[in-house]
């Protein structure tokens, strides 16, 4: 039986993934004048803001640093928000509602700092579908380490055997896998499943198409 429901946010909740690639292929780099290879920006995803610091350098150089160029996206992403709403990704209010009217916890388990995330799901209302919330800056090892979901599923009170969670990059998927829970997931801007060595328990197009599993998970347990 799936008693709780981890979710993560960027790429799965919200298509700020996708925003995060645009802020630096159409701003930071022609304003900088650098080139920020699109494979090895997808290879942050779902990075905490301690590992995409330290992957930095390697990734695109030291041309500029990585508090400038992150103040640069952090500067074009919420122009972009502020102006259009933040981005929602298909079927996620359906899934929280029908997760609320079955009685299953919810969690957040973002490698976004707290101030960041609280305000998405604030302009998104979704905040008041959560029981708990796990954040970038509140672990020390981020993605493919499971600690960001078991700090989650301790909040909720709940036992991985018992704990789905959603995600959509390769590293959250890892994580989910080897912290024992239940995973699902529901690829974003890059497929994660031929880039993992297991299949994830579920995978889904859209966050809605997950409904009938956990219709069909509780009525057999």
């Amino acid at each position: 039986m799936i008693k709780s429901v981890i979710f993560d946010m960027d790429g799965l909740m919200f298509d700020t993934e996708r925003l995060y690639v645009r802020s630096l292929e159409e701003y930071v780099g022609p304003k900088t004048g650098l080139v920020f290879p699109r494979e090895n920006i997808l290879k942050t995803l779902g990075c905490n803001h301690a590992d995409f610091e330290r992957m930095f350098p390697d990734l695109f150089g030291t041309a500029i640093s990585f508090n400038a160029c992150y103040a640069m996206i952090s500067e074009w992403m919420t122009l972009e928000m502020e102006t259009h709403g933040v981005p929602v990704k298909p079927g996620l209010y359906a899934l929280l509602d029908a997760l609320k009217a079955h009685g299953i916890k919810v969690a957040l388990a973002t490698g976004t700092s707290r101030h960041i995330a609280l305000e998405y799901l604030r302009r998104t209302d979704t905040l008041r579908y959560f029981d708990a919330f796990a954040f970038g800056d509140q672990v020390i090892h981020g993605k493919p380490d499971p600690e960001i979901f078991l700090l989650a599923n301790k909040a909720l009170g709940g036992t991985p055997e018992e704990t789905a969670v959603f995600e959509d990059s390769v590293n959250g998927l890892k994580a989910a896998h080897a912290g024992g829970f239940f995973s699902i997931c529901v690829p974003d801007l890059i497929d994660p499943v031929p880039r993992l060595n297991f299949m994830p328990d579920a995978v889904f197009r859209t966050l809605d198409e997950a409904i009938p599993l956990f219709r069909e998970i509780n009525r057999s347990n």
